[in-house]
């Protein structure tokens, strides 16, 4: 079965690293630092998007990107970790014989440093950016296959509406960043990371699954 996993929030703690990264590029740039909720606000759509939030007029994000992606670097090293649980059932889902792929907003640098940081790169055969797609919904569209059972597993509305879009499950990581009203539209939900393997069995064992195969 391809279980499709998004990254911040459903499988990386990725509030602590963000902020870490924009409070030293604004102190960089000598800009003032907004509230927490503005850094935060726009971080899971992606680096341009959280940027263009919190830098003032007259400073370009791209023209900042390269700090941006050094200071995020050194967050990662320095504060990265991942939510209790995660590994463990991302090694019970890879030896139960399941393929993992990472489908995340983020820049593949970002992604393939946050796995070989946390040490799970090896459980997953391959990941993904939206970086040139128009949504996630048409990534995953790209990841799925005929005959392949597929269930996408994320935290945010974007990833139960990607699911959805493409005749999948969605099973809504309900510890991570996301909101309850955000994620009801879920089909199963984890309220803990080990939630996860038992919510994949409850896909495989519902009899319904074959409307969407």
């Amino acid at each position: 079965m391809l279980l499709i996993f998004d990254l911040d929030g459903t499988l990386f703690q990725a509030k602590p690293v963000v902020l870490l990264a924009v409070r030293r590029l604004l102190y960089q740039l000598g800009v003032p630092e907004p509230d927490e909720s503005a850094i935060l606000k726009n971080a899971g759509r992606g680096a341009i998007d959280m940027l263009i939030g919190v830098l003032p007029e007259g400073i370009e994000p791209a023209a900042v990107m390269p700090d941006y992606y050094k200071q995020m670097r050194a967050a990662i090293l320095e504060r990265g970790a991942l939510f209790d649980g995660v590994r463990n059932t991302l090694e019970q889902l890879y030896e139960d014989g399941h393929e993992l792929v990472i489908c995340s907003n983020s820049p593949m640098i970002y992604i393939a440093l946050v796995l070989e940081h946390t040490g799970i790169a090896g459980l997953f055969t391959n990941y993904y950016s939206t970086e040139g797609y128009k949504s996630k919904s048409e990534l995953v569209s790209k990841l799925i296959r005929p005959g392949v059972p597929a269930v996408v597993i994320g935290d945010a509305h974007g990833d139960i509406s990607a699911a959805h879009e493409n005749g999948l499950r969605a099973i809504a990581a309900a510890y991570g960043y996301g909101n309850k009203e955000m994620l009801k539209p879920a089909d199963f939900f984890a309220r803990t990371p080990e939630e996860i393997a038992d919510r994949v069995r409850d896909y495989i064992t519902d009899p319904r699954r074959q409307e969407r195969m």
